[in-house]
């Protein structure tokens, strides 16, 4: 069988020819030739493009509500050429295909099903009508045995990946009413943005850090002081506060009149008792940005770099929604981790787990947890001459974020006491004892609001004092923010949030709804005027967000028809428009637009 390889761009066109001896040859008793995309080459066409031409004006219209919601099913769904470039790039996959027996989509095995989108896009534009496989591969040096093993799948709509990958797309494109319609109102408004971008997910992030703003704006500070206790080792004890309680004031002089009631106090212990922690879980794409976000580096340079680092076998799959690996994942990573440990500086003597405990791995994993690669560096510096110092952090994190599961847990002693005459004052201590893996990676390095642990005895006697606290105040949204919000609320996969985070920062784009400097967001002028717009809409609640990503899941399970999810964009419109219509008040009356 004459087979026709597709790959989805250069990178992988040439590591595919690497493995397999050259652009063209045999595979077994098939010859194939490769050929590659340069990712998608076509969009979808425009509204009035889709329709008939009745409804072309209909389609066409940006300033009147009275055309929304869409009615999708008036949609083809055509498609058309990205640039010149890209109408180039098919027509030479169509001529390569001409005496060829099958395609097989060798395309990113991305979880979401892009991969096999771009490449369905392509076997459809050259009106390909025989035979399709699938490779699937976790990294590009395996695509031999990818090919070798194939599935047909050439009835598309009997590939999951491809129906949630078109659910998305067409929801996605379905939106683009909810964008004409805030860009209108924002127009009625008194304002005149070239286009507001609304849609799942971006909306989401772009209401998180508005309201994370006004609570900042709104935060008054209202101090308390209350009497303490404290050892010389910094050891503070203190009663648990309940609302009804009068032990806290509002006035310092009223504190220090309290505090004539208390002396010096002996400590009692309560329990010595010796705890274990296990090594954290492996950091996906947002994790690992997210640290490297503290050293002054950008989601772009992390997401771009990392890329590059996997084209080169040096650091795993990115896009992975997999947050454990498999047994044959750690197996071939395992003869390499002490040339991993040598080159980020880890004794060998800590990764004593050779053998995988369950906490880490799965029955089975498309591409597993993001992990080095089988490309082991000789240095640091290898890295750095590659991919600039942002390459060698990335490195260095996610070699010792995996060596740490290797290691023995963390050993440490709890303490807990009480004060002999004031048995309400309490405190805990714990006391390391074998830091193991937090020798290699500690994970409060990700929390930046951890309380870092007094990591000293008690002593035997206590002296009370004034303690001044306060209400907190809320924290500004940086990476780390965004991410713990995110993944409280369950919010898409590591390489998800990095992407759209990336997206609707990114300085050059002049419909970015967000802004970063110092690793803070803020808000653009058409990210407020969206936030504003939007107070109350389901396209900007993270709930519904949540809700419509499991949806698509749902889809590549053929639990749910593919066509009914652009469908659910009607709902939303339905219920947002009349609500981004009564907020034209809110942006007339907001003094920062």
């Amino acid at each position: 069988m004459k087979l026709l390889i597709l790959a989805e761009k250069s990178s992988a066109y040439q590591k595919f020819a690497q493995v397999l001896g050259g652009i063209s040859g045999n595979i077994g008793t098939d010859t194939y030739e490769l050929v590659h995309s340069h990712g998608h080459l076509l969009k979808l066409k425009d509204p009035q493009d889709q329709v008939s031409a009745d409804k072309i004006a209909r389609y066409s219209e940006w300033n009147s509500y009275d055309v929304f919601p869409w009615n999708l099913n008036d949609f083809a769904w055509k498609k058309t050429y990205l640039d010149t470039d890209a109408k180039k790039n098919v027509q030479q996959i169509k001529q390569a295909a001409q005496d060829k027996d099958a395609i097989v989509i060798a395309t990113d095995c991305d979880p979401s099903g892009e991969g096999d989108l771009l490449a369905w896009e392509i076997i459809e534009a050259i009106g390909w009508r025989s035979t399709v496989y699938r490779a699937y591969f976790s990294t590009e040096s395996k695509i031999k045995e990818a090919i070798i093993n194939r599935k047909d799948v050439s009835d598309k709509f009997h590939s999951g990946e491809y129906l949630e990958a078109t659910s998305r797309q067409r929801f996605d494109y379905g939106s683009m009413q909810l964008s004409r319609i805030a860009t209108l109102a924002a127009k009625q408004a008194g304002y005149n943005p070239k286009v507001l971008r609304l849609g799942r997910f971006k909306s989401a992030l772009a209401n998180i850090v508005y309201q994370q703003w006004q609570k900042i704006k709104n935060y008054v500070k209202k101090p308390y002081f209350e009497v303490r206790y404290k050892d010389a080792n910094g050891n503070v004890f203190k009663r648990n506060f309940q609302d009804d309680d009068t032990f806290r004031f509002e006035h310092k002089s009223d504190a220090n009149n309290d505090l004539l009631n208390y002396k010096p106090d002996n400590v009692v212990i309560d329990s010595n008792v010796t705890k274990t922690t296990e090594p954290p879980s492996l950091i996906n794409l947002m994790g690992l940005a997210d640290l490297l976000s503290k050293k002054g580096f950008t989601t772009s340079q992390v997401k771009d770099t990392y890329q590059k680092m996997y084209e080169a076998e040096y650091v795993s799959y990115p896009r992975t929604e997999d947050t454990k690996v498999d047994q044959k994942d750690f197996d071939e990573l395992l003869p390499l981790v002490d040339s991993i440990a040598n080159v980020v500086g880890v004794d060998h003597s800590l990764l004593t787990h050779r053998t995988a405990r369950k906490k880490y791995i799965t029955a089975k994993a498309d591409h597993g947890a993001n992990r080095p690669g089988i490309n082991v560096p000789t240095s640091l510096d290898e890295l750095e001459k590659k991919f600039g110092k942002c390459g060698k952090e990335i490195y260095i994190t996610l070699a010792k974020a995996y060596l740490a599961i290797l290691c023995e847990d963390y050993v440490y002693e709890q303490q807990k006491a009480h004060l002999a005459n004031n048995p309400d004052f309490k405190s805990v201590s714990n006391l390391p004892k074998k830091l193991n893996y937090k020798l290699v990676f500690n994970e409060q390095d990700l929390d930046s609001d951890s309380n870092k642990s007094n990591h000293q005895g008690f002593l035997s006697t206590v002296t009370p004092y004034i303690y001044e606290g306060s209400n907190p105040a809320p924290a500004k949204p940086t990476l780390s923010f965004l991410r713990k919000f995110l993944k409280k609320n369950n919010i898409g996969t590591g390489a998800t949030q990095l992407t759209t985070i990336t997206d609707i920062s990114n300085p050059k784009d002049p419909t970015a709804l967000l802004k970063v400097k110092n690793n803070v967001y803020e808000l653009t002028f058409n990210g407020l005027a969206s936030a504003l717009l939007t107070q109350g809409c389901q396209i900007s609640s993270p709930h519904v967000t949540k809700q419509l990503l499991e949806y698509m899941k749902e889809v590549k399970l053929f639990k749910i028809e593919f066509e009914k999810i652009p469908t659910l964009m009607t709902t939303i419109v339905k219920h947002d428009m009349p609500i981004i219509r009564q907020n034209i008040n809110v942006i007339k009356n907001n003094s920062t637009l």
